[in-house]
C-alpha cells in the first residue's frame, strides 16, 4: 500500500515537470543544430567551399 502512494508522487511530480522538461530539451536541442550549423559555416569558409550566397550570409550573421 505505501508503494502505491509513492507512485502516485512520482507520477503526479513528473505530469507537474513535463512541460518545463520539455522546454528545457528542446532548447538544449536547438543550441546543439545551431552549433553544429555554425560548424559547418566556419569549416565551408576555411576551405573556401560553399556558395557565394552562403558566405555572405555568414558574413552578416544570418541563418537559415
Amino acid at each position: 500500500m505505501e508503494g502505491m502512494g509513492v507512485g502516485a508522487v512520482v507520477v503526479f511530480l513528473v505530469a507537474v515537470c513535463a512541460p518545463g522538461l520539455s522546454s528545457v530539451l528542446q532548447s538544449i536541442a536547438f543550441r546543439i543544430r545551431a552549433a553544429g550549423k555554425a560548424e559547418l559555416v566556419r569549416a565551408r569558409q576555411g576551405t573556401g567551399r560553399g556558395t557565394a550566397g552562403e558566405r555572405r550570409a555568414a558574413k552578416q550573421g544570418r541563418h537559415d
